[in-house]
């Protein structure tokens, strides 16, 4: 697998540790897929609301909506996933809204947590496999942005559990065409997002091994904030030989810039910081190369919040990778 096939399948789950980014780049990897030609529809399925942020939105529900020309967002929750389920396959609307607003489904889904991950996948799976009157898939791509890795596992796992409980009937035919989608490399990819640091890697790195235990396809890794060195060859040998601070302000002095002692003193504090930081980086990219999936790096930006235009910046670069 290459980069460039990064939004191949048609369902590509977004998942990483918890404060890497990985909205972020779900909505950057829907926005890139859009510019490439794809209809696309972005789903949330733990109801932070972070795309109705991104985005500038009215909140998310259960409706599909087109925010941008051929992106469509949506928020994903058992309980209506549950009532449509009823209703397609049952054909029980006012059944379902007493069920649904019964205290059985809170009981049931507390005392089987498995069961709202397999409500929450079946609604993907439902616009993975929609149509249009003439045949065409109503979507090119979902992106879903997914729990983070140290619940995907479980949450992926949850249709195959059913299908061991679940020996005949509906249930156990549903359950086991969201086994099929999951486990189909042609459909279903699963999006790893990093961060050039420790714990984010080897965590990473673990979770590409289970998943591919499991029998799911990963893609390339996205590692983000991946930062752009901001100095020269020259600037980093003269940083390891170590400058001192008169050095400094001598050679700022016959650059036309006036530095005091304490400017220079902050000002390679600063380069020492940033030097350690691309050595880091490096291990890190070392360490990744251990899961032996092919690495998408984005860039660093600079910015207090994220928001559509960061990441439309983002996803810039994302088609750029799949050009």
């Amino acid at each position: 697998m290459e980069t460039r096939e990064l939004l191949d399948p048609r369902v590509l789950f977004v998942t990483g540790k918890g404060g890497v980014g990985k909205s972020t780049v779900a909505a950057a990897l829907a926005l890139a897929a859009v510019r490439t030609g794809r209809r696309t529809c972005l789903v949330e399925v733990e109801g932070r609301q972070t795309m109705a942020r991104v985005f500038g939105t009215e909140p998310w529900d259960f409706d599909e909506r087109e925010i941008r020309p051929d992106l469509f967002g949506m928020s994903v929750d058992p309980e209506a996933s549950l009532s449509e389920y009823l209703d397609m396959f049952y054909g029980a609307r006012r059944i379902s809204k007493l069920v649904v607003g019964s205290t059985a489904v809170e009981f049931a889904t507390t005392a089987a947590p498995g069961i709202k991950d397999v409500l929450l996948i079946g609604k993907v799976k439902e616009l993975e496999r929609r149509r249009e009157p003439d045949g065409r898939f109503a979507y090119d791509l979902i992106v879903v942005d997914a729990p983070p890795t140290g619940r995907i596992v479980n949450f992926l796992r949850a249709p195959d559990a059913t299908t061991e409980l679940v020996n005949v009937g509906p249930i156990r035919g549903q359950a086991q065409s969201l086994v099929d989608m999951l486990l189909d490399g042609a459909r279903t990819h699963l999006q790893l997002v990093t961060l050039l640091e420790e714990m984010p890697v080897e965590e990473t790195v673990d979770s590409a091994e289970a998943l591919r235990e499991l029998g799911v396809t990963v893609g390339p890794i996205i590692v983000n904030r991946a930062l752009e060195p901001g100095l020269d060859e020259e600037a980093r040998a003269a940083l390891v030989d170590g400058l001192d601070n008169g050095e400094v302000v001598a050679a700022a002095g016959e650059a036309g810039v006036d530095l005091t002692e304490e400017d220079a003193e902050r000002l390679l504090a600063r380069g020492e910081r940033h030097l350690h930081r691309l050595e880091l980086e490096e291990r890190m990219r070392e360490r990744l190369r251990g899961a032996h999936t092919p690495v998408a790096e984005l860039p660093f930006l600079a910015s207090r919040e994220f928001r559509e235009p960061q990441v439309s910046a983002l996803a810039d670069r994302l088609v750029e990778l799949t050009a």
